[in-house]
């Protein structure tokens, strides 16, 4: 059995990293959804002020989200499930270089505004 040669072995990746998906700088032309991605706070939730978290997507050469990473900052369980729901589904033009779609690597920050819960309007005669 031939050992392996150090200098052509896989390159050693840092926890997060995948080797295989170009990271946007070094796209020629970077992935753009092709719809808009609406992110919804979960059913009931109410979120005080505005709350902001980093993603990183990992879209392949069709334009597919196929990994979702949260970073720093990071949303709450809830708010990041709702953010990661919303990336999945989503359709993307794939990244290129030199005209040639590939896999890529978007850094995507995901924000969720102020919501608080519905006012009941109806008012009482007064008594």
């Amino acid at each position: 059995m031939q050992e392996p040669n150090p200098a052509t072995a896989a390159p050693l990746l840092h926890p997060g990293e995948r080797g295989d998906y170009v990271p946007r700088p070094q796209l020629s032309v970077g992935p753009k959804p092709t719809t808009a991605i609406v992110l919804e706070s979960p059913p009931g939730e109410v979120i005080a002020t505005r709350q902001t978290g980093v993603f990183s997507l990992f879209i392949d050469e069709e334009g597919r989200v196929q990994h979702i990473e949260a970073g720093e900052p990071a949303l709450s369980p809830s708010l990041q499930e709702a953010a990661r729901a919303a990336f999945k589904d989503a359709q993307f033009e794939p990244g290129q270089i030199d005209g040639r779609p590939v896999k890529s690597r978007l850094r995507i920050e995901a924000s969720f505004e102020a919501s608080f819960p519905a006012m009941d309007l109806v008012t009482k005669p007064p008594q």
